[in-house]
């Protein structure tokens, strides 16, 4: 197994771990339960997002811009949503863990913490998609610069 292939499966499965950890219901008493799994998840998830972001996505790009140098203006654009996630990464990083920080003072009465829990499950939900579609971007347009039909050559 390639590199750049155990790497991908690697936030394959740590993507898939995260998301159904959020979309989880919370069941009454298990709001310490659920948040440990949650940012145990993440914990997982994130560096296999970062290894993308600064390592495998860069050696993508020059890849697309030495096959088709035409396509140097969408490797732009995805590199600065390389960017934009490694910042929603960071933001959703002190998200989760203030929200683990608080969450035993909520367990008796977990009500209150119904709006922020839905805010952190969205966020992470918001994240998740973002990831998801940049990788099938890179990919489609990695794919793109080697089978692209440049017209009739002479």
């Amino acid at each position: 197994m390639t590199t750049a292939t155990h790497s991908e499966q690697g936030l394959k499965v740590s993507l898939d771990r995260f998301e159904t950890c959020l979309v989880t219901p919370v069941m009454s008493g298990e709001l310490i339960s659920w948040v440990g799994e949650a940012q145990s998840a993440w914990d997982e998830f994130l560096p296999h997002v970062r290894q993308h972001l600064s390592e495998l996505h860069p050696r993508q790009y020059k890849e697309i811009s030495k096959a088709d140098p035409e396509l140097l203006p969408r490797t732009e654009k995805l590199q600065a949503e390389d960017a934009a996630i490694e910042e929603d990464g960071e933001v959703f990083e002190r998200l989760i863990h203030r929200f683990a920080e608080h969450a035993p003072k909520f367990e008796p009465d977990e009500e209150k913490i119904a709006k922020p829990l839905k805010d952190l499950v969205d966020a992470g939900i918001a994240f998740v998609t973002r990831v998801r579609k940049q990788e099938a971007a890179v990919q489609a347009w990695f794919m793109e610069a080697f089978t692209r039909d440049r017209g009739v050559a002479d």
